[in-house]
């Protein structure tokens, strides 16, 4: 399907449809591949875009990145903009399906609307995103309170990404120390052989280190129920607490007229193409794969913006999705930077994934530093966003650091403190951009999120340098 423009010429209806990491870093990646030669269009639901990655901060009053309007994004891509949910494709007549009944042409469809939370452990209290901050924040207030003595993080079967729930389990430990009830007892429980295993060796490591030093413990196993001031584990036993609070396992979208596993996850092959389906490509956590983390899917969703920008003939090649997964760590001191190249293999009886090369730094290894480690959304979710946009990519840095735990002591502090009072100096002087670049420095000091009075203070200091950049001639 194509589009006639004010040129004269007809361009390509390329479709990005969903309002996550995956369909934002797609936008990106195809307005810088083949933004002149289509026709770009958003299909994305609600306003705004919700950063769940960072969600895992907001109940330790942090923030992630700002908000960011599907509106705003739109226009940066020069994008049309639909409001909506998908529902179905009609692959004949090459025709997207919302939910409100709406038809929407395409030569293109990228699919990137997501998964859903299923049920998770019964007894439990899930996290899932930022709808169970307040739950989070009041298991902080009870065991304040002394109602909980103790508190077990576990997740449910099924779950392949398991970094947030150590990032729960280890800024509850620092919240609780710092509002006097540090005797409440924090214990992680995984089907994971060692901590974080996913990443190889040295950074489980370096991890099993940084919870003995919070004082956390880790006992091996998979939980089926929590009642009776017990975690139930599969095979027998139980671990005591007082509350649990888990991850939830994660449901495919079940997309009418797509193919889908019994799941209702869609099926790819690895430059994003869903399995029989002619102009349909799939992204991020919505597809197959196993794991489903922001950084993957932003690696799939470029994959899938260069097989687009191949097949519609306006480039010569395009290279498949080779997962690296790029984890960060909040640990209440410095952040811990992971990076681990993924590969599958063969075990006889299905495909399993294993670390290549895994590293764990107190150092960035990445630039721009965040939790979602987009080539393109981390650049473009930058503090100073988006009056002062660089073009620059996301690059890999070599560690400085290998293997170490992270500090938790004075010397991170210190200096993400002297980087936000460089910040206000700069905003009083009255240089914004400044001030806002100071505060990406913070950022990356933070693991990517600032404490709340900074949040604030970004969203001032973009509004001012905004109206200014609009004054001018």
């Amino acid at each position: 399907m194509t589009v006639r423009h004010a040129d004269g010429g007809e361009r390509p209806r390329v479709l990005v449809a969903g309002g996550g990491v995956a369909a934002l870093e797609a936008m990106l990646a195809l307005h810088e591949l083949v933004g002149r030669h289509v026709h770009l269009e958003l299909l994305a639901p609600g306003t705004e875009f919700l950063n769940r990655p960072a969600s895992v901060a907001a109940p330790f009053g942090l923030g992630g990145p700002g908000r960011v309007r599907f509106e705003e994004i739109a226009r940066r891509c020069g994008a049309e903009l639909h409001s909506g949910t998908l529902a179905g494709v009609d692959q004949d007549a090459g025709v997207a399906l919302t939910a409100d009944g709406r038809r929407l042409p395409f030569s293109a469809l990228v699919v990137a609307v997501g998964a859903r939370a299923a049920l998770g452990v019964p007894g439990a209290l899930a996290f899932a995103g930022p709808q169970d901050v307040p739950a989070v924040t009041g298991v902080l207030d009870a065991a304040q309170r002394g109602e909980l003595r103790s508190v077990v993080f576990a997740m449910s079967s099924g779950v392949a990404w398991t970094l947030p729930l150590y990032e729960l389990a280890i800024m509850t430990a620092i919240e609780l120390r710092d509002r006097g009830a540090d005797d409440v007892a924090i214990r992680i429980v995984s089907p994971e052989a060692a901590p974080l295993q996913l990443f190889g060796g040295a950074a489980s490591a370096a991890i099993g280190r940084l919870l003995r030093e919070r004082g956390i413990g880790f006992e091996h196993g998979r939980v089926e129920s929590f009642a009776d001031g017990a975690a139930r584990l599969a095979g027998g036993g139980a671990v005591p607490g007082d509350a649990m609070i888990a991850l939830p396992p994660l449901q495919g979208p079940w997309i009418e007229g797509l193919p889908g596993d019994d799941h209702g996850f869609i099926p790819v092959d690895p430059h994003g193409r869903v399995t029989g389906a002619s102009g349909v490509y799939a992204a991020g956590d919505a597809t197959t794969f196993p794991i489903k983390q922001g950084g993957l899917a932003t690696q799939q969703a470029d994959a899938a913006a260069e097989a687009v920008a191949v097949d519609l003939g306006l480039r010569a090649s395009a290279e498949p999705f080779r997962p690296v997964l790029r984890g960060l760590l909040l640990t209440g001191g410095a952040p811990l930077y992971l990076r681990a190249e993924l590969a599958e293999h063969e075990t006889g009886v299905s495909r399993v994934l294993d670390a290549m090369g895994g590293e764990a730094s107190t150092r960035a290894l990445w630039w721009p530093p965040g939790k979602v480690a987009g080539r393109y959304l981390a650049p473009y979710l930058a503090t100073a966003r988006p009056v002062v946009l660089g073009r620059e990519p996301l690059v890999d840095r070599t560690p400085a650091v290998r293997g170490g735990a992270a500090p938790g002591g004075t010397e991170a502090t210190d200096a993400l403190e002297l980087t936000l009072l460089l910040a206000d100096e700069d905003a009083r002087a009255g240089d914004f951009a400044q001030a806002l670049h100071a505060l990406d420095g913070a950022a990356a000091l933070a693991g990517g999120v600032l404490p709340a009075a900074a949040v604030a203070k970004r969203e001032a200091w973009l509004a001012a340098l905004g109206r200014r950049e609009h004054a001018r001639p």
